[in-house]
């Protein structure tokens, strides 16, 4: 309770509010979260429980230890850290919850951390939520309450700057490019897309998760096809924009060839799925995938929850996995360290490491030895 009344004192917050669900990034047991590791053991020594539904971040798959054979070494606080987790009450364990049953409904207040999955439950969902950080995310989860500032007051949520788009057809490397782009220009503020109006929940994640990453942006309006941007006025709640950019090819080329690292070997890495994959996009990797067979000097990670990746195992696409050679995991690519020369669809994976930035069928073709 301390915790948070001093945050929302900094933040000018007037009072803490009730909140129905919390998401944490006390995920990854690396020795250089000691701190948070032993707040989260005095809570759970406590016997404190988690008071709304709550998941983290994605953990590491040591089923992938011989792959990965130096992951022990890194990852020595994982056992406790799961251990404390679940004694909590926390469960489920991607950057996707809402692919989960921890789906807030529009207007509902959360404290939720990973910039990929707050930015997503704002803008695609309509719930509220600003973007915490570790051990203040349990916090609220065990009081379920949050300080109420930031994204949680209607007014805080108007667009302040418009990108103005050309209305085509944007394919998902665009429309994760046009995030990185936009994420930088912005920067804290919150941006309004025109131009997207055909955009599915899928381009929102994906647009958004990059636009996280190159800025502090928690929240886009996608005017048409986000719940509080119907139209231009209720985006901007009938004020006007603080600034206008268009975005062209040459923008996003030029951020593309910014975040993309350039190696002389062959990869040995070739991850999809950051954020974690839906159901329907790893379906689309299979189909492209089928009939092909993934190179014996490299490793294609295909990355989602465990519910997605339980359905798919349990369905005939899973012949698509065995036969090429693929590895379909709910580990984060990101976050794992993965072998390099890495390359990766993915804009937040690229802003945060050395990776190459590619097509979806560039990655493919790259892991199949291709032409």
């Amino acid at each position: 309770m301390k915790l948070l009344v001093k945050l929302g004192d900094s933040f000018g917050a007037d009072r803490l509010i009730e909140i129905c669900s919390a998401h944490t990034v006390l995920n990854f047991g690396l020795n250089i979260v000691n701190a948070a590791a032993s707040i989260l053991r005095d809570v759970a020594n406590a016997g404190l429980k988690v008071k709304v539904k709550t998941t983290a971040d994605p953990i590491i798959d040591f089923d992938q230890a011989d792959k990965l054979t130096y992951l022990k070494g890194l990852y020595g606080l994982q056992d406790q850290l799961l251990n404390d987790l679940s004694r909590i009450g926390v469960r489920g364990f991607t950057c996707t919850p809402y692919f989960l049953d921890n789906r807030p409904n529009f207007g509902s207040h959360c404290a939720w951390s990973e910039s990929s999955a707050v930015i997503y439950l704002n803008s695609a969902l309509g719930a509220r939520s600003n973007r915490e950080g570790g051990v203040v995310d349990i916090a609220s989860a065990i009081l379920a309450k949050t300080p109420n500032y930031g994204l949680h007051v209607k007014e805080n949520r108007k667009g302040q700057v418009l990108f103005k788009i050309p209305k085509k057809k944007w394919s998902m490397f665009d429309l994760t490019s046009i995030g990185l782009f936009m994420g930088e220009t912005a920067g804290s503020r919150i941006p309004v897309i025109e131009g997207l109006k055909g955009i599915t929940n899928d381009g929102i994640k994906n647009l958004g998760a990059a636009s996280a990453a190159t800025g502090a942006v928690a929240l886009i309006h996608v005017i048409g096809a986000t719940p509080e941007a119907k139209t231009k006025q209720e985006a901007f709640q009938n004020d006007v924009p603080e600034e206008t950019i268009e975005i062209d090819t040459n923008s996003l080329d030029e951020v593309r060839n910014k975040y993309s690292a350039t190696w002389k070997e062959n990869p040995l890495s070739i991850a999809i799925g950051c954020p974690h994959l839906s159901k329907n996009e790893v379906i689309d990797v299979l189909n492209r995938l089928k009939g092909k067979k993934v190179l014996a000097d490299r490793d294609l990670w295909i990355c989602c929850c465990e519910e997605v990746r339980n359905s798919i195992i349990h369905s005939n696409l899973y012949q698509i996995v065995k036969e090429s050679g693929a590895h379909l995991v709910s580990f984060c690519p990101l976050l794992t360290g993965l072998p390099r020369p890495f390359i990766t669809n993915s804009g937040k994976t690229c802003f945060y490491s050395s990776a190459t930035y590619a097509k979806l069928d560039e990655c493919i073709k790259m892991a199949t030895g291709e032409k």
